[in-house]
């Protein structure tokens, strides 16, 4: 029988591995260390970080 936690824990799981939700995590940490290179190193050194991000968030299909 169904009851509610498994409609909540299904409902969480679609969320959760819907859309780019994993490629976003995996690309935070890059993300995040881009933008604090950026600060005290030139631009094109943290976007180059940054960027390596975005290649992983598109490489992930999920």
């Amino acid at each position: 029988m169904i009851n509610f936690k498994h409609i909540l824990l299904m409902t969480m799981s679609a969320i959760l591995f819907s859309g780019c939700i994993v490629g976003d995590v995996v690309a935070l940490p890059f993300r995040v260390t881009g933008a604090v290179v950026n600060v005290v190193a030139p631009d094109v050194v943290g976007d180059t970080i940054t960027d390596a991000g975005d290649v992983l968030d598109a490489a992930i299909p999920f």
